[in-house]
């Protein structure tokens, strides 16, 4: 669940838990925030589990076994020395691949069904769906992996300690990216509260998750002001000023949620009706998910990752034309922009940034055009005469895009 603060993400994850839990389903519900679910459930019987995660712990766990492993290949004092791992705590980056690191493994376990996630704010969360791939793609580029081959195998043993510590942390985040990227295991639910300005962030939001590569399955709306109907309470001073309060804000909250559904064509929007108190506990949270109702990852109304395609559109040979496609959905066309860099591809939108990975018929080519229309960011390429195979001669199939470099 993803939404800025306030908006009632935290009751939306708990209230799916729920749900899932009643239907059968093995649940466990968790806060990347570090937050104890335990509060959202309340108290009763066959609850979601409830896992609370500590980031800063995790952190030290991991890098505990990383230093050992560090350390038994050279001599303190003879060079590189890494801190302690009290020292790392503080790392924003580390934390957050610990905690993402343990959602994975909580899903991976034999006796779960389903992870619920009570995510961070929304600027956080921008900040956390990207990091895999940042970290994966800095690794790289920093010391690559064919780089990493030939130290391993130079005879230093520091070189071939240090080997295996980045390649473990590599593994770690290839493994998150792909458990977020993948719409089988991961998608998302954007929260926001019945307001102009909630709702404008959150399609901001859905599309920033949509272009870091997690799938969307749809947008709830919680906090709207029920409709008073016949309840409306009155005296023979004639009916209550409260009673106009109401209806005011009703038409606010409905005008906001009219505003979601021009702004987000196709999005599957549910309602959450503004509850008394907080809902807690297994009855209250069952009545909220009732009124979300089944949500159906790849279903009608979500909206799928990011995934850049690759198309021949016309000629032979060094003639040839190929598209590279893009799609960019609820994106404001002015803050998209495209460039190269060697053979992957920066895509900017919504002040957020990504690195793609071209295609090999891509990186024997040159850029000679983009545009943005409809959602889509169009690239087009052509063979640069230079590199390209003489015997290429036949267009090559449409084939989906490699994703991050």
């Amino acid at each position: 669940m993803v939404g800025p603060g306030g908006a009632g993400k935290s009751t939306v994850a708990a209230a799916l838990a729920t749900r899932l839990r009643r239907l059968g389903a093995r649940v466990v519900l968790t806060c990347l925030d570090g937050h104890d679910p335990a509060t959202l459930l309340g108290t009763g019987a066959d609850l979601p589990e409830a896992v609370r995660l500590d980031a800063s712990g995790l952190v030290e766990e991991r890098y505990r076994t990383l230093a050992a492993l560090a350390a038994g290949g050279h001599d303190h004092g003879a060079g590189p020395s890494l801190p302690d791992a009290e020292e790392l705590t503080g790392v924003p980056v580390a934390e957050t691949v610990a905690a993402l690191a343990e959602v994975v493994r909580l899903a991976d376990r034999d006796d779960v069904d389903h992870v619920v996630v009570d995510g961070p704010s929304a600027g956080e969360w921008v900040d956390v769906v990207a990091t895999p791939a940042s970290v994966a793609g800095y690794l790289d580029r920093i010391w690559p992996q064919h780089a990493r081959v030939v130290a391993a195998t130079s005879g230093d043993l520091r070189a071939a300690v240090l080997v295996q510590v980045v390649d473990r942390i590599a593994e770690t985040v290839t493994r998150i990216g792909a458990a977020l990227g993948d719409p089988d295991r991961t998608d998302a639910l954007v929260v926001a509260a019945p307001h102009a300005r909630s709702v404008a962030g959150a399609r901001d939001l859905l599309a920033l998750t949509v272009f870091h590569g997690v799938a969307v399955s749809g947008l709830v709306i919680d906090g709207v002001q029920p409709d008073l109907g016949g309840a409306v309470p009155t005296s023979v001073l004639g009916t209550h000023p409260a009673v106009y309060w109401a209806e005011r804000r009703r038409a606010e909250h409905l005008a906001a949620v009219r505003d979601a559904e021009l702004s987000l064509p196709g999005v599957r929007i549910g309602v959450v009706t503004e509850h008394p108190g907080e809902p807690v506990g297994s009855t209250a949270l069952a009545a909220v998910a009732d009124e979300i109702g089944d949500v159906v990852p790849r279903g009608p109304g979500s909206v799928p990752a990011l995934t850049p395609r690759t198309e021949h559109e016309s000629g032979t040979g060094l003639d040839s034309v190929y598209v590279m496609r893009v799609p960019l959905p609820y994106v404001d066309a002015s803050t998209v922009a495209v460039g190269r860099v060697e053979d992957d591809m920066i895509v900017s939108a919504q002040g957020a940034r990504r690195r793609l990975r071209l295609a090999s018929v891509l990186r024997r080519c040159t850029v000679v055009g983009a545009a943005f229309d409809a959602g889509v960011l169009t690239v087009r390429f052509t063979p640069d005469a230079a590199v390209w195979p003489e015997n290429l001669a036949t267009p090559v199939p449409t084939t989906p895009g490699t994703g991050d470099g």
